[in-house]
């Protein structure tokens, strides 16, 4: 439903949007889209991911998931390594893949320089469709051209208009799994499950167990422990890619980014530092005899240093390459319950509509030249 612009609205549509996400993942796993992801027409020999946001999220469990279980190497590039040209002999037999849910001007800027790479696939919500009706010719240009060039593959997830409040929650979910259904594709065969279907069914099944475990573990996250943020150490298997839990806290809460870490790098830093500055310490750990054990030590520092250590009881439960949903799912109470607590306005956010400056960036193109056109590179 559309927000009225007050507060409470804000809270009434983000509230409803997290609440449609499994339903969502289970109803677009069984789309049309779904199964042209999970059987994609381009194949990359190596893969060059980017992305911005919660979409950086998207890249990198991307890079994540093909260097773990393919055979196609990949690695993550910032957006802004794309601002200038690229070496055509460092790309030439590597496959761009962008993700931006809303065609921003930072995606554009990716797709000005494809030319220097051997393909490209566009992760969007965006449809030509809704960004006429909503008069963004800009990013209409932009997808009309990459529509008609045969290199550019493109794959749709929702949600295509999830503005109004400045936290997202639909489309970074059900980005995780287009991501998962297109890589998964490239898997060795009996891997992992490539029916859309069925996974759509296991990613809904794996946000609702973070949702119900978040539901017991987290207190509220409006408390004075929290206000200057937190240490949040995550299994190996989910700290390459968590930055949108990240962000979630620094666009829905105005709160300092919780420090990510993977397990291990406590003793290495992080833990003199909190000694020093104590501030709490999360743990997303999976339930299994390693990492349980990791935990009892981590919580074992945390009481002689005097610092609030949170887990959940029993740990992560989903299989390796979902356990994403879950750690999203993990967060949907704490986060809601911050934001109502804290009386925060989602509508009219901090700072709303003066970031243009550098939001609306679309590199040093040429006078009356498509952001997205296909330039020599170099």
């Amino acid at each position: 439903m559309p927000s009225d612009g007050s507060p409470d609205s804000g809270i009434r549509l983000l509230r409803e949007r997290m609440r449609s996400i499994p339903g969502l993942l289970e109803s677009w796993g069984a789309s049309d889209e779904a199964k042209l992801a999970a059987r994609p027409r381009l194949r990359p020999r190596r893969v060059v991911a980017t992305g911005l946001g919660s979409s950086e999220a998207h890249a990198r469990y991307l890079v994540w998931f093909l260097n773990r279980f393919t055979d196609i190497p990949a690695e993550f590039l910032p957006t802004g390594a794309l601002v200038e040209p690229v070496d055509p002999a460092r790309f030439r037999d590597r496959t761009l893949v962008v993700f931006s849910q809303g065609l921003s001007a930072a995606g554009r800027i990716a797709f000005g320089h494809r030319a220097g790479f051997d393909s490209t696939v566009l992760f969007t919500s965006a449809t030509a469709e809704g960004l006429r009706r909503s008069g963004r010719t800009e990013r209409l240009e932009c997808l009309e051209l990459l529509e008609r060039d045969d290199t550019v593959e493109i794959i749709r997830f929702p949600l295509e208009d999830e503005y109004t409040i400045l936290i997202r929650v639909v489309g970074p979910a059900l980005g995780f799994l287009a991501a998962r259904l297109w890589a998964g594709s490239f898997a060795r065969p009996g891997d992992f499950c490539g029916d859309p279907r069925s996974l759509g069914i296991e990613a809904a099944r794996a946000f609702r167990a973070g949702r119900d475990a978040g539901h017991e573990a987290w207190p509220r996250m409006d408390g004075a422990a929290f206000s200057r943020g937190f240490v949040l150490l995550a299994s190996p298997d989910l700290s390459e890619y968590l930055q949108n839990v990240v962000y979630k806290f620094v666009e829905g809460l105005f709160r300092p980014a919780p420090a990510l870490q993977e397990l291990l790098q406590f003793a290495h830093g992080p833990f003199q530092q909190l000694t020093a500055s104590p501030r709490p310490v999360v743990v997303l750990h999976r339930r299994c005899e390693t990492e349980s054990d990791q935990l009892r030590r981590i919580r074992q520092m945390a009481r002689a240093a005097c610092l609030d250590c949170l887990a959940t009881a029993s740990g992560l439960v989903s299989p390796t390459d979902l356990l994403v949903f879950e750690a999203e799912g993990l967060f949907v109470e704490a986060l809601l319950d911050g934001i109502v607590h804290g009386a925060l306005d989602q509508t009219a956010w901090p700072g709303r509509g003066l970031d243009a400056p550098l939001y609306d960036y679309l590199g040093p193109v040429r006078s009356g030249e498509p952001a997205c056109a296909r330039r020599p590179a170099g």
